[in-house]
């Protein structure tokens, strides 16, 4: 059995037959975050990674050493508490938005940014859904153990886990003292063949046949492409939902294209990009990532429905199920798609009891009220 190691090096990429499939994912899609950091890429983050390696299986390490953040995807005080006070209001019903604030922020007078944001992420892939976590509960003892001697002073968040993940650790690890804290909801789409598919689903397909002279996949080829890109991307997720959102450099874009990370596909209107969605495969699903589009013509023509149509047809093709990540939940379950709840999982037990009570406190809270909030605003 080999030691676990952990890579400071960005490796050589790798060929087609070369190394395991997570080797190659983490060598396409966190490569340059190794080499360079994260911060020529994703603005509002200042880290570094690592790479994990355990018998073969590879995955990104990200390192916050308390203040290095301003992002959701790498902060979880700015994840699951300022992140959910911005989004309780946009909640129409005055009540349930007045109740919802009130508790978060009796939350954030008791946790404080410092208790949480000293942590490694642990299989994240600086993106809003990565790979599915794939180690055994052996390969999370001896992986955790390795964080504990080389990271003593931080919380180790594992990504894309589920209730499952956390019951086999304690069956067969009780030691490791691995806990899940809900997440989100996601919504995975499958086809099915035979089966005759929603309403919503059908009027989506025409939307796309009629966009589909304009559909094409996109490459850096093509002038002022990168521009355009995050500009439709800003327009999305910065100026409609939240400047705690990833800032996306032209640099990050540019990679997009150098390396084939993310599969890139817009729609014009009048001849000019007004939509873009993109997509990668990972083991075996199809997960649907970055978007962005022109708010007023992807209502006016049904570009965002179109778009996942389109995505919906790709997985069809390959025969992979769909990832469609969270939010927009009523959205995705009337075409189709089926709720499956995702969870982190916590490794707290080695720090000092302040933050230990931090963590406690915001996993008792989160497992007790998260899926009943996702549920009811279908989140």
């Amino acid at each position: 059995m080999a030691p676990v190691r952990l890579i400071e090096r960005a490796p050589p990429p790798l060929a087609e037959a070369e190394g395991s499939d997570s080797a190659r994912l983490a060598s396409k899609l966190v490569g340059h975050y190794v080499e360079r950091g994260t911060t020529p890429f994703i603005e509002n983050t200042r880290h570094r990674i690592l790479l994990a390696d355990v018998d073969g299986e590879v995955t990104p390490l990200i390192i916050n050493d308390g203040a290095d953040s301003d992002c959701y995807l790498t902060s979880p005080f700015i994840n699951y508490i300022t992140y959910a006070e911005e989004f309780v209001h946009s909640v129409k019903e005055p009540g349930t938005r007045r109740a919802l604030l009130a508790f978060i922020r009796a939350v954030r007078a008791v946790i404080r940014p410092r208790h949480l944001d000293r942590v490694v992420y642990v299989n994240h892939w600086m993106l809003a859904t990565g790979p599915a976590l794939r180690f055994t509960p052996e390969q999370l003892e001896r992986l955790t153990q390795a964080l504990r001697e080389r990271f003593p002073t931080h919380a180790f968040v594992f990504k894309r886990a589920t209730a499952e993940t956390e019951e086999a650790v304690a069956r067969e690890r009780p030691g490791v003292e691995l806990h899940a804290i809900f997440n989100r909801q996601m919504y995975v789409w499958r086809h099915e063949e035979g089966k005759k598919p929603p309403r919503e689903f059908r009027q989506d397909r025409n939307l796309l046949n009629q966009h589909r002279a304009n559909l094409r996949r996109l490459t850096a080829a093509e002038p002022g492409v990168i521009d355009r890109l995050r500009e439709l991307y800003r327009a999305l997720y910065i100026d409609k939902y939240s400047d705690h959102n990833a800032f996306f450099t032209e640099a990050w874009f540019e990679e997009v294209f150098r390396q084939g990370l993310l599969e890139v596909y817009g729609i014009e209107v009048e001849g000019r990009l007004a939509y873009f969605v993109t997509c990668f495969v990972a083991g075996d699903e199809l997960i649907g990532s970055v978007v962005g589009h022109d708010p007023v013509l992807s209502r006016k023509h049904g570009l965002y429905r179109a778009g996942m149509s389109h995505l919906m047809q790709l997985a069809e093709a390959r025969g992979l199920p769909l990832n469609l990540s969270s939010g927009s939940g009523q959205f995705k379950q009337k075409r189709g798609a089926t709720p499956l709840t995702e969870y982190e999982l916590l490794c707290f037990s080695h720090l000092p009891w302040r933050a230990r009570l931090s963590w406690s406190l915001l996993r008792r809270i989160y497992n007790a009220v998260g899926p009943r909030v996702f549920s009811a605003l279908s989140i």
